[in-house]
């Protein structure tokens, strides 16, 4: 495991606060940890830049077999040398260091598969990769912990893998290759797809509740009644539900308190519709401003327009 070491950039270059970690185990030829390069954060370097992280760039620029000169101060020449790099892992070849490059040059090297509990250089390396793309909650520590294991999963979704949180050739590839997009970037395309995944499973299933509402259309009433031949209001919501794999309350009020509020606007089929003072009746949404309903005693279960009845609300259960 590195040894940690604290040191300040020089106040005349404004350098921000750097963390070095030293590897003291014996590091593969190829790796890029043989470079002091932990930062508490990864500037985008480009010509004119001073400072312990211009000199980290230099450095993993020369070990990657590209002479750039290592003093401290990104020189057009340097510049030209990471367009080679960039170029040569297939990025655009450009003279800036941003995320992408930082991860690449800091992931060089084998692609050994990490798990839980790993320690030693290449999770320091691979740390470092993460952290540069924007990771900041991942701690340059050299041991695989739960923050690592959160970023890598939160990647592998991001690159539709399966999310096991543990390293593998692909990932490694990704880092090397600029590939891997900063952390916001994948944070928001996850969370995207997830959100739409949930509306998706949402969607279904209010479709299969509203399925089940329509086989029960001429149904006879009852009170207390919850089928399968007779049904009161609540009863037919529940009971389209529960077909649905969803459980809700059994009575109109209790189903009022259950689920997501949603507007009259955004009613979706399936959804539970609530009308009159006191949440005395629910039915299930149809589409085009109907209802599927159990009205009363001598009218069997059907299709009516809401706007016959005093709307009070609407909810999407699951």
């Amino acid at each position: 495991m590195g040894k940690i070491l604290k040191s300040a950039a020089s106040l005349l270059t404004g350098v921000a606060l750097a963390v070095s970690v030293s590897a003291t185990a014996e590091l593969p030829a190829s790796a890029a940890t043989t470079c002091s390069a932990s930062f508490v954060h990864y500037r985008t370097i480009r010509p004119g830049s001073r400072g312990a992280d211009a000199r980290a760039v230099e450095c993993l620029l020369r070990n990657a077999g590209f002479p750039a000169t290592v003093n401290g101060s990104y020189s057009a020449w340097d510049g030209r040398q990471m367009g080679r790099f960039r170029h040569s892992v297939g990025m655009t070849a450009m003279a800036p260091g941003g995320p992408r490059a930082w991860a690449a040059l800091l992931s060089r090297g084998s692609a050994p598969n990490l798990r839980p509990g790993s320690r030693g250089a290449d999770v320091l390396r691979l740390q470092r990769s993460l952290h540069s793309l924007g990771w900041t909650g991942v701690w340059l520590t050299g041991r695989y912990d739960a923050r690592t294991v959160q970023a890598v999963k939160m990647v592998q979704l991001w690159r539709r893998q399966p999310a096991t949180g543990a390293s593998t050739v692909s990932l490694w590839r990704g880092l090397q290759t600029g590939r891997i997009a900063t952390a916001p970037v994948v944070t928001k395309a996850v969370r995207t797809a997830a959100a739409r995944r949930a509306a998706a499973r949402r969607t279904t299933r209010g479709a299969k509740a509203l399925a089940f509402a329509r086989k029960q259309v001429g149904d006879r009433y009852a009170y207390g009644a919850t089928g399968p031949n007779a049904w009161d209001c609540s009863g037919l919501t529940g009971g389209s539900w529960r077909a649905a794999g969803v459980r809700i309350p059994r009575t109109s009020q209790a189903q009022f308190r259950f689920g997501r509020k949603v507007s009259k606007a955004n009613l979706r089929p399936g959804d539970l519709v609530f009308f009159y003072r006191g949440i005395t009746h629910v039915a299930i949404y149809a589409g085009n401003g109907k209802v599927i309903h159990a009205s009363r005693p001598g009218k069997p279960v059907g299709y009516l327009p809401m706007k016959y009845m005093p709307y009070q609300g609407a909810r999407r259960p699951g």
